[in-house]
């Protein structure tokens, strides 16, 4: 919805042009309370997005009453009428806004609030009663929130770059730079920008005025509800569809136009059926080129798109994508929005979709979460497999060691050959193999890039897998705070990029709570049916072309686009890599060589080490830097205190 930002600080500042740096969250208002409390300058920015209530009504920073509390604030809460209803009858209210539902609620139950907030938020509180400030992020991380804490200094924003318009002296991250080519992200809550940290899902910061001190403290975590528990399969498919159905309503909030991400898989298939009879919502669809399609060794949604389209009498809008758009001018323009570096193939394609949504729709509904939720991924059935290779050791060395020899980019069905070169390859490694099966791309080829923490790294997706818990319990935890925040990073970053907002209905922490209860084999069976019970819940609904075949990708054919030595070295800069410490341009190389003679698949490894080359260059070699520079705004002061 919009993008917030600030600091809490003894130095002396003039307020910086930070809020022209989170322009694109927000065209549509910017403003800033500026006071003065405890001998500290307490600014808060926000840029809005206006999705509720369009006049200046629903503009922030919003106050109390009394002025005593201020809230800035960047989102959507969807039950905030039912909670204007149930808690707020006393209230006199001058927006239609969710932001000032909020503000009461805070008024009335503090901090503790937030627990009866469903939503996507990141939310900041300045508290004059008790001389505290909080920083507040949903339960799931859908909205980003940065800070940066020092002594005699806090600074926040939704974006890295909001902090670094304060203080732009941030080291990079060295310590990460292995875990980043590992994961193609930063993990937990660290960044590749030195003292730059995220706020965890799920959390929120108490900064003291007075004392001058801050504690992170976790609200929620999800957990068995015991509401579902001995639910028959029946009963569970049913109200799997009742929530579902209601997640996807209240998402519908907004008094401007509303989109749907529509791929024809069926998570975007679900979506879109529940809102087929809003003929105003426009399905925006993406088409790879087929040549790109058999080069890759995968299938393509977007025939069973159209169809399905067609028979839902859907407004359709396809958007191609393919060669001509991996070019350095648009992975730069995708880093510059993302800034907390992320390389996926599903960036490129996000952007352009939003760039072309954002010309009618301001909201976009998304079916990310849905895979993780009820386990889609094909990680998800190789844990099966190797389980059940371990329980057959004779077995499974013989079949390792034949699956290990298997070429990834050569010969039939390629969209499997790297799985089961990965079955094969990591069969004899520690418990934390599991993790290993979920991560895009080679571990130890990603880690031979920077060879400099592979301890660490292990260790750390080691920590996600004790041997006393239960493997897909271990696999959910690790998923959810690590590749579902990615996924979520994209999406957030891309969609504001064009000044437009996702919301993600999978997420809704209802339906979280409700697969986090039911047995494994409701979600993967025994046999490696994947999303059993999403799929059974929409049988009677949606046809066997979308519920009955494999799953394909929706990122960049990057398979493709790296298939020749001249376009991989047209990206990558072997001399950048050389000038940098810690990297090994001799087993960049190697990938590189492995990768486009089919030996390997290494294409989300070139990406990522492409995407930190510019990266790198635009935030840390400003010479050489060529990013999108930032809007020129009007900016009111709502206080100066």
């Amino acid at each position: 919805m919009c993008g917030i930002s600030g600091y809490i600080t003894d130095y002396s500042r003039s307020h910086p042009n930070i809020l022209e740096t989170l322009a694109h969250r927000g065209p549509d208002h910017a403003a800033f309370y500026l006071d003065h409390l405890y001998g500290q300058t307490i600014y808060l920015g926000h840029n809005r997005l206006s999705i509720l209530d369009l006049s200046e009504n629903g503009h922030q920073p919003m106050q109390s009453q009394d002025g005593l509390i201020t809230l800035i604030y960047n989102g959507e809460v969807y039950n905030h009428e039912a909670l204007r209803r149930e808690f707020l009858r006393d209230r006199k209210f001058h927006s239609n806004t969710d932001t000032e539902t909020i503000l009461y609620l805070y008024e009335k139950f503090g901090i503790d609030c937030v627990n009866k907030l469903n939503g996507d938020f990141a939310i900041a509180i300045l508290d004059k009663r008790h001389s505290k400030f909080y920083l507040v992020r949903d339960r799931f991380g859908v909205k980003p929130l940065y800070y940066a804490f020092t002594k005699g200094e806090l600074i926040f924003g939704s974006e890295i770059k909001a902090i670094l318009a304060v203080r732009d002296d941030s080291p990079i991250n060295t310590k990460g730079v292995a875990r980043y080519l590992v994961f193609k992200y930063s993990l937990g809550e660290e960044t590749l920008f030195a003292g730059i940290k995220r706020l965890k899902p799920a959390h929120y910061l108490e900064y003291d005025l007075y004392t001058r001190k801050i504690r992170n403290e976790s609200y929620w975590q999800v957990s068995s509800n015991t509401l579902y528990h001995n639910l028959s399969y029946a009963d569970a498919r049913q109200q799997l569809f009742d929530l579902l159905a209601d997640a996807t309503r209240i998402r519908l909030m907004a008094d401007v136009p509303v989109g749907n991400f529509f791929s024809g898989g069926v998570d975007s298939s679900t979506i879109a059926y529940f809102i087929k009879d809003n003929t105003a919502i426009t399905h925006y669809c993406a088409r790879k080129n087929e040549r790109a399609i058999r080069e890759e060794g995968t299938t393509s949604d977007f025939q069973y798109a159209a169809r399905l389209a067609g028979e839902l009498k859907l407004n359709f809008h396809p958007i191609d994508i393919g060669d001509s758009e991996l070019e350095l001018s648009l992975i730069r323009q995708t880093l510059y929005y993302s800034d907390d570096l992320i390389a996926d193939g599903s960036q490129i394609p996000s952007y352009l979709i939003t760039r072309e949504a954002a010309k009618t729709s301001k909201v976009l509904l998304s079916g990310m979460g849905a895979d993780e939720v009820f386990l889609g991924y094909a990680g998800h059935l190789l844990a099966l497999l190797s389980s059940r290779l371990d329980s057959l050791p004779l077995l499974s060395n013989a079949a390792a060691k034949w699956l290990r020899k298997v070429e990834q980019g050569n010969g039939y069905f390629k969209a499997y050959r790297r799985y089961l070169h990965k079955l094969g390859k990591y069969h004899r490694y520690p418990r934390f193999k599991y993790g290993l099966f979920a991560i895009v791309g080679d571990f130890e080829n990603a880690l031979s890039v920077y060879p400099t923490d592979e301890e660490n790294v292990a260790d750390y997706i080691a920590s996600y897998f004790p041997d006393d818990q239960d493997v897909f319990e271990c696999i959910h935890q690790f998923e959810f705070e690590n590749f579902l925040v990615k996924n979520l990073h994209y999406l957030d970053r891309l969609c504001m990029a064009n000044s437009t907002e996702g919301r993600v209905p999978f997420l809704d922490h209802r339906i979280v709570e409700f697969a986090y209860s039911l047995p494994r084999q409701y979600k993967l069976t025994n046999l490696g049916a994947s999303k059993k019970i999403l799929k059974d819940a929409m049988r009677p609904y949606l046809p066997s072309y979308v519920l009955d075949r494999r799953k394909a990708g929706f990122g960049m054919p990057l398979r493709s686009l790296f298939s020749t030595p001249a376009k991989v070295w047209s990206l990558l800069d072997k001399d950048f890599f050389g000038n940098l410490d810690g990297f090994s341009v001799p087993n960049i190389e190697r990938i590189v060589e492995n990768h486009v003679y089919g030996r390997e698949d290494n294409s989300t490894l070139i990406y990522a080490l492409i995407s930190f080359q510019e990266w790198y260059k635009m935030f840390f070699d400003r010479e050489s830097s060529s990013s999108p520079s930032a809007q020129h705004i009007e900016v009111p002061a709502l206080v100066l205190g």
